[in-house]
């Protein structure tokens, strides 16, 4: 199998920023990767982050150990690894009460959730902190008011050849009128395989969980797409 190098993406999910880090991380190659993530949590004063290691090939306890480290500095902090020897390697370590190990999306938004928004106490209604608050901040005020929230779904779109195209995401909006869908996998269909599919017929589920007991099914259509730098999301209206 063919090795690749060490690389480092950026992109966030709601406003989470979000470190792609890919190939095979070795110890002593691992510094120039590892700087790249310090210095945008520094710059940027990041207190929330997730390092996907998706597209990681293999790594040694040195690279661990150097990722570890990395991740102390924000409040808190999640890793993304869905494959199983990567996963083990953390699971056998020890890991700082603000590092969260998460195996699949609906891991990452049961996290995602309780440390991106806190609940008003009056309202019960999520309240995103990393805002400003005051008027025109918080709670939008708009006629189908918009809920931040964290939820994992699948989507399954009807493509222009007929076929259906199911794919993971984490709802990170939810109003009366439809939802904001975005990507933490990295195999997700990319922008330009989407294009051209708006107004066309998807299917939103939610899997069963705390809140929802039993597996939800929703029909919607797309209503738009939103490009945001190296991440796009869907806006999916209900029907």
């Amino acid at each position: 199998m063919k090795t690749e190098s060490i690389h480092v993406g950026l992109r966030k999910i709601g406003s989470v920023q979000v470190f792609d880090l890919g190939g095979v991380l070795v110890g002593e190659l691992m510094d120039p990767a590892i700087q790249k993530i310090d210095q945008t949590i520094q710059k940027k004063k990041l207190r929330r982050v997730i390092l996907n290691l998706q597209k990681v090939q293999s790594m040694d306890a040195i690279a661990l150990r150097k990722i570890v480290a990395c991740l102390i500095r924000p409040q808190r902090s999640l890793i993304f690894a869905p494959d199983g020897s990567c996963r083990e390697l953390f699971e056998a370590s020890h890991l700082p009460h603000s590092v969260r190990l998460c195996k699949n999306e609906e891991e990452v938004a049961d996290a995602f959730g309780s440390f991106l928004f806190l609940k008003d106490k009056i309202f019960e209604v999520p309240v995103d902190l990393s805002l400003p608050q005051g008027k025109g901040y918080g709670l939008e005020r708009r006629r189908n008011k918009r809920i931040r929230v964290a939820i994992p779904v699948k989507l399954s779109f009807h493509m222009k050849d007929g076929s259906t195209l199911t794919t993971k995401a984490i709802a990170t909006n939810v109003s009366q009128a439809g939802v904001f869908c975005e990507f933490l996998d990295l195999d997700a269909p990319d922008y330009p395989k989407m294009q051209g599919l708006e107004e066309s017929q998807v299917t939103i589920v939610v899997p069963a969980n705390e809140t929802f007991k039993d597996e939800l099914t929703v029909p919607g259509k797309i209503a738009r797409f939103e490009l945001l730098k190296n991440q796009y999301g869907i806006a999916v209206k209900f029907i």
